[in-house]
């Protein structure tokens, strides 16, 4: 049904503002119902008098306010919110996270969370593309509304993208940038608690594997661990460093630490480093937990089908973490300033395989 616009003698001078006003009137009054046809842009570009260009301008006004939709090939319509088919579709908010191939063919880790993401973004009308790279050069307003950045230490980059507009959301860090939010587990803290229960067990000789490296997520792991044992430094005896990057190595360098070390329980701060761990255990029939208990940070239960033994991990919510990123950043990125920056820390659970 097509409704007409009332006819009335328009004045040149502000007739943009004009035409707004009388489509304005005309639906909130019920002149055009809803469903209605608006007249096409030729016919309004007759009626008022003005480009093609300020016609489309408006119309994108009236689209936005949700009170007119336009469909491909059949002009622009009075919205409906009862009727599906007439109602306003929210806009879709475009957000990067440094996901890539790579991550996701070695580290389940990022894995889990492209499956999160991928599984919230059409609930929360999210729009995702993996980047390769955090980078304020790339990541900009102009391609992307927001940002979820995982496990990212380059807070400068970060901070120059969230001051240019782009709302950022960062994973299993934390920033003190007051534009940009922080969605975490405290891995000093769960660490920490980590090591003492084994100490609660009554072990004393707990060594530690992990990279040698400075990342922050390393630094604060190990500190948990240090806090635990109140040490400063890892004892050398019961410390086995790995080459951070260089997966190819570690089998070998665990191997040759347990040859010349045997302590009662082994903290491992790293998920990825488990296989590693038990394919020396099992070349050297060390018993788990018969002659030493092992403790991993990370979700690594699916590794129970590669155990003949059962271990413990820290297992962390990342669906839950994920899909909260998502859905800030999407309310984020619509509601501006009225919805608060997020900075919420998430507890893990302590799980034993089977």
């Amino acid at each position: 049904m097509s409704v007409e616009l009332i006819r009335r003698p328009v004045r040149r001078d502000a007739v943009y503002d004009r035409m707004l006003d009388e489509i304005r009137q005309a639906i909130v009054s019920r002149t055009l119902p809803p469903r209605s046809r608006i007249l096409s842009e030729t016919e309004l570009c007759e009626r008022y008098g003005i480009s093609r260009v300020s016609v489309r301008t408006a119309l994108a006004k009236l689209e936005k306010g949700g009170l007119i939709v336009k469909k491909n090939g059949l002009g622009s319509f009075v919205s409906d919110p009862d009727d599906p088919a007439f109602s306003p579709q929210p806009e879709v908010c475009d957000i990067a996270i440094n996901i890539t191939d790579v991550n996701l063919g070695v580290y389940w880790y990022y894995a889990k969370i492209q499956r999160a993401a991928a599984a919230a973004a059409p609930l929360y009308n999210a729009k995702l593309s993996m980047v390769n790279e955090i980078s304020a050069a790339t990541i900009t307003p102009m391609l992307w509304q927001g940002l979820l950045a995982i496990s990212a230490d380059c807070n400068s980059e970060l901070e120059a993208i969230a001051d240019r507009g782009v709302e950022v959301a960062l994973f299993n860090r934390i920033s003190t940038h007051p534009r940009i939010a922080s969605i975490y587990v405290d891995y000093y803290e769960e660490s920490c608690r980590a090591v003492r229960r084994l100490i609660d067990r009554g072990h004393k000789k707990i060594a530690i594997l992990t990279p040698d490296d400075g990342g922050t997520s390393k630094a604060l792991r190990v500190g948990g661990y240090l806090r635990a044992l109140d040490r400063s430094f890892p004892e050398p005896d019961l410390f086995c460093p790995l080459f951070p990057n260089r997966p190819e190595l570690e089998a070998g360098i665990i191997l040759d630490y347990f040859k010349n070390h045997r302590p009662d329980a082994v903290f491992i701060p790293y998920g990825a480093h488990f296989l590693p761990f038990i394919t020396v255990m099992n070349k050297l029939k060390i018993r788990i937990p018969q002659d030493m208990e092992v403790v991993s940070f990370d979700d690594i239960g699916e590794m129970r089908s590669l155990c003949e033994f059962p271990f413990s991990y820290i297992k962390m919510p990342l669906a839950e973490m994920t899909r909260d990123a998502i859905r800030y950043l999407s309310e984020k990125i619509e509601g501006k300033e009225s919805v608060p920056v997020l900075r919420k820390k998430y507890p893990v659970s302590f799980e034993v395989s089977d």
